[in-house]
């Protein structure tokens, strides 16, 4: 049967919406999404670091001491977007006409997810590179110990009490954590189904022993949409923000190919994933920098 195809931007964004929902280790960094960049600008992308100021005090009585004025120093972290994932998937007469029923279903989820996957292993490629900090023991009979000494780094690096904290996990330390122990032996979950305040999130793109312990700043993914050409007759640029916060920014171009008498759905965006300095206040109108303060990385295997 034939397919009746809504608009290019309905279609652009089922696809960003599959995206941002399919999410797993990506879903937990810090996001840069956009459809409307401005052209012309490099493709660098900067990311702001919010500025301090130091504060400064003076007797209630004070009657001829000026007050002293701070300054603002704003920094910012650069990332390069230099990579253009896409699927492009060929559809002849006889695809339309008689095989796709749904284009949603059939072509374009694939599409979108074949860009999760690449996503996510930008994103694992990231979090895996981070220098492995040895001085953490691990035990499998009490996998939750190490989770506190993780913890207890990130704090001293300048992690504030208040940053909500990940944990991506290899298969085996997952496997531990659900059978570590309960009531009279010890707790290895909280009450709130996170392990030394940590939320776990299991990954397959982790080494099976391997654990990396960070906050969302500690990782950026930067996803830009590109422009529809000008010689593009069916396309649309997209952001979608869906209902758990996820969000994500695709291109959707539908277009004939007059030399083979077929169509084309191509789906893509620039992409970009990097681990991010982590920024601390040192209380004194100064911001530091802090190379991979926020995240720590154990592999407990031998």
């Amino acid at each position: 049967m034939s397919n009746t195809f809504t608009t290019a931007s309905d279609l652009a964004t089922v696809a960003a919406k599959i995206v941002g929902l399919d999410l797993n280790l990506a879903g937990h960094v810090y996001r840069d999404v956009a459809a409307d960049f401005s052209s012309g600008q490099g493709s660098t992308v900067r990311i702001p670091v919010p500025g301090a100021v130091k504060t400064n005090t003076i007797s209630i009585y004070n009657t001829t001491v000026p007050l002293v004025a701070s300054e603002l120093n704003e920094q910012g972290i650069d990332v390069t977007l230099s990579t253009h994932a896409y699927s492009r998937v060929p559809l002849a007469d006889g695809h339309l006409d008689l095989d796709i029923t749904d284009l949603a279903r059939q072509v374009l989820a694939p599409q979108a997810q074949s860009i999760v996957r690449y996503v996510e292993t930008e994103v694992a490629a990231a979090l895996t590179a981070t220098p492995e900090t040895t001085s953490i023991t691990y035990d499998p009979a009490n996998p939750a110990r190490s989770f506190t000494a993780i913890r207890r780094k990130l704090r001293d690096n300048g992690v504030k009490a208040d940053a909500p904290m990940i944990a991506a996990v290899g298969s085996d330390v997952f496997a531990d954590l659900l059978d570590g122990p309960t009531g009279s032996a010890g707790t290895t979950f909280d009450a709130n189904g996170k392990v030394r305040g940590f939320t776990v999130v299991e990954s397959t793109r982790l080494a099976p022993g391997e654990i990396v312990g960070f906050i969302k700043e500690a990782f950026a993914l930067v996803v830009r949409a590109p422009r529809v050409p000008d010689g593009a007759s069916f396309g649309h640029s997209v952001t979608t923000q869906n209902d758990d916060g996820t969000s994500f920014a695709v291109r959707y171009i539908r277009d004939f190919d007059s030399a083979l008498a077929i169509d084309t759905s191509l789906v893509s965006a620039y992409v970009a994933a990097q681990a991010l300095p982590l920024a601390v206040d040192r209380e004194d109108g100064t911001v530091a920098l802090v190379e991979n303060g926020g995240a720590i990385r154990v592999l407990t295997a031998a």
